[in-house]
């Protein structure tokens, strides 16, 4: 079902009345809106939109097929996955309005949802976002009034695209991040409507070969010093053309790379292009484990979760290193200062000493949930 871990949020509901009257409703407000007929229910979110001829739970914003269906009525999900990417193949690009119909029936039932229902799937890709459509159309047998009901509400889907930045003196900038464009380059910066998946999307083109850059939304622990380069490593499998793929942070930042070229030798090219790549370090907030740590741009963080995820965290800023190890109950503090949060004990070791105090001002934005 869901292809993005970034979407694993509690979504909050918004919905409201066209003309303040109560004969329809718009349901969204994160970029992508429907209207709902008398008689619907809605639920709205980054990243999703529910809409069903029943009542909805608020426990189906976290987990939709909890949402049971009644015999004759219907639950329609759209999934935003965000912007598009090279290495995501199977969403067609389409135009609005959308419809299901019976070849986007599926024989096998949704992880999660009852097998006694019948679902329709669709994934589709609108300008440069990607959508997915997922309608339970309630026990089996299967209706095609179910079919008829969800795409009179499905027509009305409006899936609004992203702000465009164009180059000023060839030169793509936003938000701190910024890329030059090398002569025989075009390209164009993509400001999603809801940036629940990327913050910015930086698109370059030249002949044959794509990069596609996006600033994710979280700040992931795979550290890379720019500039970045991609190598026939990075190269994903069973693609053609070739596509190298880079999943990195830096500068506070986390960023998705995806570079399409027609053979291996043209990531030459590429790579000279993403030596333009600039980002103005930016305070980002390390999470794992049930804690946090609010780190300088110019800091990293890697993490090594212990059985039971009691971590050892890495951090690293110039010249400066410190361990953060989660003690059990049962293991002694051993060296360094202790430091207890939330019920929890954390041995902390910095290198060097004299690095105590910038190491204490970091520590004291540590947050750690209790252990139940």
């Amino acid at each position: 079902m869901k292809l993005f871990g970034l979407l694993a949020l509690l979504f909050v509901g918004a919905s409201v009345a066209i003309g303040g009257t109560r004969t329809a409703r718009v349901l969204g407000g994160f970029g992508v809106n429907m209207t709902l007929p008398p008689g619907w229910h809605g639920l709205a979110g980054p990243g999703q939109l529910q809409a069903a001829d029943f009542r909805l739970g608020e426990r189906a914003l976290e987990s939709p097929e909890v949402a049971r269906v009644p015999r004759g009525h219907v639950h329609l999900i759209v999934w935003d996955y965000g912007p598009a990417v090279p290495y995501l193949t199977d969403f067609r690009s389409a135009r609005t309005p959308l419809s299901l119909g019976s070849g986007n029936l599926i024989d096998a039932p949704l992880e999660g949802f009852p097998s006694t229902d019948t679902y329709a799937v669709r994934t589709v890709r609108l300008d440069e976002e990607l959508v997915e459509l997922v309608a339970d159309l309630g026990p089996k047998p299967f209706s095609a009034t179910a079919l008829r009901k969800v795409n009179r509400v499905l027509a009305t889907l409006d899936v609004q695209p992203p702000r465009i930045a164009r180059p000023r003196g060839r030169r793509l900038s936003s938000g701190g991040v910024a890329m030059r464009l090398l002569p025989g380059w075009r390209g164009r910066i993509e400001i999603p409507r809801d940036r629940h998946a990327a913050d910015l999307v930086f698109r370059a083109q030249r002949g044959g070969i794509s990069v596609v850059l996006l600033e994710l939304a979280e700040v992931g622990e795979r550290h890379a010093d720019l500039p970045v380069r991609v190598t026939g490593r990075n190269i994903l499998p069973g693609h053609g053309p070739l596509i190298a793929r880079r999943v990195f942070s830096t500068a506070g930042r986390g960023f998705d790379l995806s570079v399409v070229v027609p053979s291996v030798g043209e990531l030459a090219i590429a790579n000279r292009f993403l030596r333009t790549l600039t980002a103005i370090p930016r305070p980002w907030t390390f999470r794992s484990c049930d804690l946090s740590i609010r780190l300088p741009g110019t800091w990293r963080a890697a993490i090594d979760p212990r059985s039971g995820c009691y971590p050892v965290v890495t951090l690293r800023g110039p010249g400066v290193l410190i361990v953060v190890t989660e003690l059990r109950s049962s293991e002694p503090a051993g060296g360094g200062r202790l430091l207890v949060r939330a019920g929890r004990r954390f041995r902390i070791e910095v290198t060097p000493r004299s690095a105590l105090g910038e190491a204490s001002a970091i520590l004291a934005s540590l947050r750690a949930k209790p252990r139940s």
